[in-house]
C-alpha cells in the first residue's frame, strides 16, 4: 500500500469548507449536486458512482460522510490492464486561524499499474493537488461573491460591463500649448 498526505491551512469555517468541498469532490465524479440528499450536503454512505475520463474508468463508492469534518471514498481506477485500488480521505479540523483540511490518499496498484508505480504515484499525486487548489479557488470565487457585489450585480459578471466613458458632444477643440 502506497500513502500521500496533503494538507492546507483555509481561513474559512469548517461548514463553509466542507460545503465548497462536497461539491469539488463530486464535480468530476457524480456532477457536484446530483447524490446530495436533503440533509444540507451530507453524502449517504453506500452511493455509488462511475466516471469516465479519458482511458480511464473510475468506479467508486461512499463509505463515510460525517458533516462538517470528513468524507472517505473508495475508487477503482481501471486504465486496462492498469488497475489502482484507491481510497481518498478528506478531514478538517479546526484551527487558530481557520480550519485545516487533511488529504491522505491510500492506493494499491495492480497489474500493470505496479510496473508503473512512478507514474501511478505523480498521477495521484497531481490529482490530490487539483482538488485542493479547486477547493482554494471555489472558496475564493464564493468570497469574492459575498463581499464585493455592485448594485445587485456580481462582479465579474459578463452580462453587465461598466466602463468610465465620458462623451464629446460636437467637435472637440485643441489648444496650442504656450510652453514650447
Amino acid at each position: 500500500m502506497q500513502r500521500q498526505h496533503h494538507e492546507t491551512l483555509l481561513d474559512r469555517p469548517m461548514a463553509e469548507i466542507f460545503a465548497a468541498l462536497v461539491g469539488v469532490v463530486g464535480h468530476g465524479r457524480w456532477g457536484g449536486e446530483g447524490l446530495l440528499g436533503s440533509g444540507g450536503g451530507v453524502l449517504p454512505s453506500g452511493t455509488r458512482y462511475e466516471q469516465q475520463r479519458g482511458s480511464v474508468l473510475r468506479r467508486g463508492r461512499v463509505v463515510e460522510c460525517i458533516r462538517p469534518v470528513s468524507i472517505t471514498l473508495q475508487e477503482t481506477l481501471l486504465d486496462p490492464p492498469c488497475r489502482v485500488e484507491l481510497k481518498l480521505r478528506w478531514r478538517l479540523e479546526p484551527g487558530d486561524a481557520g480550519s485545516r483540511l487533511q488529504l491522505d490518499a491510500i492506493y494499491k496498484l495492480a497489474g500493470a499499474a505496479s510496473f508503473r508505480k512512478e507514474h501511478w504515484d505523480r498521477r495521484i499525486r497531481a490529482h490530490c493537488s487539483r482538488m485542493l487548489a479547486s477547493l482554494e479557488a471555489a472558496l475564493a470565487e464564493e468570497a469574492q461573491d459575498e463581499g464585493s457585489s455592485v448594485s445587485g450585480q456580481k462582479m465579474g459578471s459578463t452580462s453587465i460591463a461598466v466602463a468610465n466613458v465620458t462623451s464629446v458632444s460636437g467637435k472637440p477643440t485643441f489648444r496650442k500649448s504656450l510652453n514650447r
